[in-house]
């Protein structure tokens, strides 16, 4: 996701960075003009769609832009794997036992203790979630049987589906609480904390992950998913050194595409940030050049912070992990990111960090800088209150709106027609909707809405039972209201 460059700001970019954007702002209904009174700011946002489109676009369960703003998803150059967060492939959990187990296996079984097991037994087999009585129940029969081994799987079992369950409703918190009790009922079992691993990704707790990961490879060394989920994880806590190192461990064992375009990126990243100046602060790891941009660098520091409080205010959350912000200088930047040259700054999903350029810059920050941060740092609050799920209208548009853009200042009454009308295409016309989208949902139920919203979003992990929760429809009626009041205020 990136924020574009307005044309006024590329004059200090060297001649060989200044060609315009390959933007197509076009007429829908094959007109040979563009829209009359197009702003440029619009017609600067042009290719960053690609940056947007490769950073979120890979879920295919977000929905696509509305046919008035087309997106062309991208072409990934010489066909590389895909670089994001490991399969899971858990280890199959152990079969639960039978009731004749059970039976033959535990001596001096009350018919008490025989009817709950046979119960629980029942249950397993038809394969639906267990409860916290169930668990309850199968925590007493180990209780009052300690040293049965058998027992132990049936609460094994039992923990592992009723974490199944909860994860479902993505109910972390109790998931987690069930697969740390699994691992603790079968310690030499990988599964729970396999389980465990993915949740805790799901879920975004990358420390938890990582603590998952080294104690699933302490029982089992060989598993080299294991290795890939830990380096991703500290890929996420932007320990990259220690990343580099369990991923290399990850080829030694099992050499693959994806591995090894994770290494590729995680060694890129490090050579990109060699001999940068770290600050590790509370809400920020911020890295950049100390010799060059000291004072730039600190006051961008400032600017963070302040930015951190504004978005924790109005969003009502804050991240649950530090975020990395790395500053280049303008030809670092674009090596480092592969963003295009008309980009002022891009947040990855994939690695969570936001990449600024700095070159020319003084400690007196321009207020293209200013926006630049907390349009970047509005994707990071997005996607982590969201865990992922918000679509990229509302990413684009809510970045866009924390900016204090809004589409009556940006953009002339004719465009605004032409958007009402289905008349303009391409990425621009991406931009300009998403904000207005945003600002329709602003204006139906204020922030307080859309702080609903994206909570939802990362109860749920489904952006249309999201929608229906707090605004009564799915996200396509939501969608369609904006279009409809949109035509209203300025269709032809």
């Amino acid at each position: 996701m990136a924020k574009a460059r307005p044309a006024t700001a590329r004059d200090e970019r060297p001649e060989r960075w200044r060609a315009e954007p390959p933007l197509e702002i076009v007429a829908a209904r094959n007109e040979p003009q563009a829209a009359p009174g197009i702003s440029r700011t619009w017609l600067a946002v042009g290719a960053i769609g690609l940056v947007l489109a490769f950073a979120i676009g890979r879920k295919s369960t977000r929905p696509r832009p509305p046919a008035a703003a087309a997106v062309e998803a991208p072409v990934v150059p010489g066909g590389q794997a895909e670089v994001g967060p490991p399969p899971v492939v858990a280890p199959v959990a152990s079969a639960p036992p039978t009731a004749a187990e059970i039976q033959s296996e535990v001596k001096g079984l009350s018919g008490a203790d025989r009817q709950q097991a046979d119960a629980l037994v029942r249950h397993l087999a038809r394969g639906g979630a267990m409860g916290a009585s169930d668990v309850s129940g199968a925590e007493g029969l180990l209780a009052a049987h300690p040293d049965e081994a058998v027992l132990r799987n049936l609460l094994e079992a039992v923990l592992m589906s009723a974490a199944r369950g909860e994860k479902a409703r993505r109910n972390f918190p109790a998931a987690v609480a069930y697969l740390r009790r699994a691992a603790a009922v079968s310690p030499a079992n990988v599964a729970p904390l396999a389980a465990l691993i993915e949740t805790s990704m799901d879920s975004g707790d990358w420390t938890g992950a990582e603590t998952a990961a080294r104690a699933a490879l302490a029982i089992d060394r060989r598993q080299p998913v294991l290795w890939q989920q830990l380096g991703y994880a500290l890929l996420r806590l932007d320990r990259n050194r220690e990343a580099a190192d369990v991923l290399r461990s990850a080829l030694e064992i099992d050499d693959n595409l994806q591995t090894r375009a994770m290494l590729a990126r995680v060694d890129k990243g490090l050579q990109d940030e060699k001999g940068m100046t770290e600050q590790n602060l509370s809400h920020f790891h911020v890295r950049y050049d100390g010799d060059a941009h000291e004072d730039v660098g600190r006051e961008i520091l400032h600017a963070l912070e302040r930015h951190y409080a504004t978005l924790a205010r109005n969003l009502d959350h804050q991240p649950s992990n530090p975020i990395p912000v790395i500053l280049f200088s303008r030809q670092a930047y674009f090596d480092a990111s592969g963003a295009p040259a008309w980009s002022g700054g891009v947040f990855d999903m994939t690695d969570g960090r936001i990449r600024i350029p700095i070159g020319g810059l003084t400690s007196s920050l321009t207020p293209y800088m200013e926006n630049t941060l907390i349009h970047e740092l509005t994707h990071a609050f997005v996607n982590d209150r969201s865990k992922g799920t918000a679509p990229r209208e509302l990413h684009e548009g809510l970045a866009q709106y924390m900016e204090g853009k809004r589409s009556v200042n940006d953009a002339s009454p004719q465009v605004l027609g032409a958007l009402a009308d289905g008349r303009i295409g391409g990425v621009g016309g991406f931009y300009l909707a998403a904000l207005s989208y945003v600002e329709h949902l602003v204006a139906g139920r204020g922030m307080g809405g859309i702080n609903e919203l994206l909570k939802a979003m990362g109860e749920t992990g489904d952006v249309d039972e999201a929608f229906k929760r707090v605004h009564g429809g799915s996200y396509h009626d939501s969608r369609k209201a904006w279009a409809q009041h949109l035509r209203q205020q300025y269709g032809s």
